[in-house]
């Protein structure tokens, strides 16, 4: 036991002397190691589990011509061998072990996981570790996954018109210089002409400690989770060249449109509109507000034109406040039988040009909306995965975690005026991009 107290002591003072370590609340700590690599614990005592969540700071909007798509595919091959562990080995150990894992990769991160008994929260630090700097690039295995990943996409946006319709609408909206023009997946013919060595470079260059955070949130002890990572990871050299690679913002093209014929049992139509995130307003207010006119419109266009004009059979409305770049506010639709898409767009414009010069219209929404928001909050506290997502993706897009226990406050301060006004200010028709399904006749 003497010797424990004396270890932890020796790792707290000397191991991190040059970090920064600060706690957000009670739950949350936070530390840095010397190689940089950035470790985040949130304990949560209800069970005797925990998530174990490795971010990396690099995703599709990292990409370019002819490698699109290239960090999922370098997803798929971690999980193809280590020098230690054979082709597959990682999750049967984990399984064995009564855990799972898995990985997901986006526009702006890529993100590895273990969920397990808290006994095993050593053995998830080790193996997650040791693929972070020793994966093996075998060319069969290569060709597997390379397979693998042109079936996926066959099956996610090929064979999947609405999805098509997204793809497209991402073209049309964003410059193919900048974040956000390709898809996560990649475009196929680049998916099919990887090679081994572009998957090597950019495993090394990325995959690196100080462009890396350890999320680990549940039934543990945080000085713990810190020594197994500074076993693990501490020895791990940093890419000093990481912060010296140029990234490419969002380019913004306005008014585009686009009309895709193709087999579906129901058109579909998109609009979409240039605006910030809350990575990249200059007011974050602004960001917030846009988050609060999705929700409401969303709401409000359902109930008028679907329930009410029955003009529409779907709509929705989406925003990602947490895009690391410039983003997009879109108004999706399925007209209702019969209805031409004109006569949708025109009742769209009606209710927001009713929102932005009558707010007072919508107060009973916004109480609504505020509530349901608190709620959903509150009761994704009780999913560990839940929480060590917003942790770990508020602090790979450069938010901060702190943004995690704002959300509720921020959103319960925008009054009816500040969604009117975050409307008139983004909404303009003039400068939506847009994307038409034509149905072509399914045999």
């Amino acid at each position: 036991m003497k010797n424990l107290i004396l270890l932890a002591f020796f790792l707290s003072t000397s191991a991190f002397s040059n970090s920064v370590s600060a706690k957000v609340d009670d739950t949350v700590t936070q530390t840095t190691l010397d190689n940089g690599l950035k470790i985040i614990v949130k304990t949560d005592h209800r069970a005797p589990v925990f998530i174990s969540q490795l971010w990396y700071k690099v995703g599709a909007s990292d990409e370019s011509r002819p490698n699109t798509g290239i960090s999922h595919m370098l997803e798929h091959m971690m999980f193809k061998g280590t020098h230690d562990y054979k082709v597959g080995e990682f999750s049967k150990i984990i399984a064995r072990n009564g855990g799972d894992d898995n990985a997901f990769t986006s526009k702006d991160y890529t993100a590895y996981y273990q969920k397990m008994h808290r006994s095993k929260l050593e053995l998830a630090i080790k193996m997650e570790a040791d693929r972070m700097r020793n994966l093996t690039f075998s060319g069969s295995e290569l060709e597997k996954e390379r397979r693998v990943v042109v079936e996926e996409r066959r099956l996610r946006v090929e064979d999947n018109p609405n999805a098509q319709v997204y793809e497209h609408l991402r073209l049309i909206s964003f410059d193919q210089k900048g974040a956000y023009h390709a898809p996560v997946i990649g475009f196929k013919a680049d998916i099919e002409t990887y090679r081994l060595n572009d998957l090597r470079q950019w495993y090394q260059t990325y995959y690196a400690p100080n462009n890396a955070t350890l999320v680990v949130v549940g039934d543990v002890d945080p000085q713990a989770v810190i020594q197994h990572a500074q076993r693990y990871f501490g020895h791990y050299p940093s890419n000093p060249k990481i912060n010296t690679i140029k990234r490419h913002p969002s380019i913004a093209k306005i008014g585009q449109s686009k009309a895709l014929k193709l087999k579906a049992k129901l058109p579909f139509y998109t609009l979409a509109f240039h605006v910030p995130s809350l990575k990249t307003a200059l007011n974050e207010k602004q960001a917030y507000q846009l988050e609060m006119l999705a929700y409401i419109l969303d709401n409000g266009l359902s109930k008028k034109l679907i329930r009410n004009q029955q003009i529409a059979s779907a709509i929705s409305v989406g925003y990602r406040l947490y895009d690391k770049y410039n983003t997009l506010l879109s108004i999706s639709f399925v007209p209702a039988k019969g209805v031409d898409k004109q006569i949708l767009i025109d009742a769209i414009k009606t209710q927001v040009k009713a929102l932005i010069e009558h707010p007072k219209l919508i107060e009973d929404e916004l109480v609504r909306t505020k509530a349901q928001l608190e709620a959903s909050f509150i009761f994704e506290q009780d999913l560990i995965h839940t929480q060590a997502y917003y942790l770990g993706m508020l602090e790979t897009v450069g938010l901060g975690i702190d943004k995690m226990f704002e959300y509720v406050d921020k959103m319960n301060e925008i009054s009816a005026k500040d969604v009117s006004n975050v409307a008139n200010t983004y909404l303009d028709f003039s400068q939506a991009n847009s994307v038409e399904l034509i149905t072509q006749e399914l045999k």
